[in-house]
């Protein structure tokens, strides 16, 4: 083998082995090759060890598949950091495929029984939503209509009968994935502030065809409210309470994965951080709800560092701090109260 081909096949080996790094333990990258490429186990052998290479369609095929950059898996410094990036188009099959896209990802993290996810909250994590029909009913529509702009939705009302039922389906299993990670969420006294906005001017602006709508809207925003401060509570996104006659809790399963803080330093962005061991990804956010996504180690290590030392500086209140965490949900239920009131009166 000349020396250029070693340097080919060395670059290669670096590829698959950073591949290698993101499939689930019980998975196997021949068996990946194999069915991606839809090449035979023996060629998938082949180019493994370094005996056939890739082509440039099969690189393609890989890179486009595990959402990665073939520059940063093969070391080269370009001094650049490449980012993962699916533009919207306004059409409805897009914000589908979107949602596929983004289970898709949760789960390949599920996979892996040591992640951990570190989120800096600009705004609610949408992972929360499709728990509460009424509300995700309501931010699927704003999205659509007043982010991606879908034309036929541009002079709609929302109402009791719009609804995205394949959505909210897809949505569920995102929920039940996310469950399933340990996760840190960093909020701040603002993180319900976009929610609120959207509601309020959706009303103002005569976009819900009645006042209930409105209402009812809100009312879920409250209960989902209600469900994250049980969760930090038990620091437990698996919890599942059955409140009785009596008021007492059963049935509640811990599981330790949710660590829930309040920072005093504004974030700017929403901001996540996938740790799979040993491979990390940073997930930037961009026009509301959309996503850029990076595995670039000097970017994901800074961004971790940044991330830990907003974590120094800000308050935990899931599992501990109950006078905290009381007052904090107090300070958001009395928001929420305020915005129905003000609805009510009008």
């Amino acid at each position: 083998m000349g020396k250029q081909e070693q340097n080919f096949s060395n670059l290669q080996s670096n590829f698959l082995t950073g591949i290698k790094e993101l499939i689930p333990p019980q998975s196997s990258l021949v068996n990946e090759l194999t069915d991606l490429l839809n090449i035979s186990m023996d060629s998938a052998y082949r180019r493994i060890r370094g005996e056939t290479l890739l082509n440039i369609d099969e690189i393609s095929i890989l890179c486009k598949n595990f959402g990665l950059s073939f520059d940063s898996l093969a070391g080269i410094q370009s001094g650049m950091v490449n980012f993962s990036y699916l533009p919207l188009e306004p059409l409805a099959e897009n914000f589908t495929l979107y949602h596929e896209n983004l289970l898709q990802q949760i789960s390949r993290i599920a996979d892996f029984p040591r992640s951990h996810i570190i989120y800096a909250c600009q705004d609610l994590p949408l992972f929360h939503h499709y728990s509460f029909p009424d509300l995700a009913n309501f931010k699927v529509f704003y999205w659509k209509r007043s982010i991606m702009n879908i034309p036929e939705l541009t002079n709609k009302q929302f109402g009791a009968n719009t609804k995205f039922s394949d959505l909210l389906e897809t949505g569920k299993s995102i929920v039940k994935a996310y469950s399933q990670v340990r996760s840190t969420e960093i909020w701040t006294d603002n993180t319900i502030q976009s929610t609120l906005k959207q509601i309020r001017f959706y009303w103002e602006s005569g976009a819900f065809e009645t006042k209930e709508d409105a209402l009812r809207v809100c009312a879920a925003l409250r209960n989902e409210v209600e469900s994250i401060q049980q969760q930090a509570e038990y620091s437990s996104k698996k919890t599942e309470v059955s409140i009785l006659k009596d008021s007492k809790k059963e049935n509640i399963e811990q599981e330790n994965n949710f660590q829930l803080y309040v920072s005093e330093i504004e974030l700017t962005n929403n901001c996540v951080l996938v740790d799979m061991e040993p491979v990390k990804f940073v997930y930037l956010g961009h026009f509301s709800f959309s996503t850029m996504a990076t595995r670039n180690e000097l970017y994901c290590s800074i961004t971790e560092g940044w991330l830990n030392n907003i974590i120094r500086k800000s308050n935990l209140i899931s599992g501990v701090s109950e006078k905290q965490r009381y007052q904090f949900f107090k300070n958001i239920y009395s928001r929420i109260d305020q915005l129905m009131s003000n609805i009510q009166n009008e």
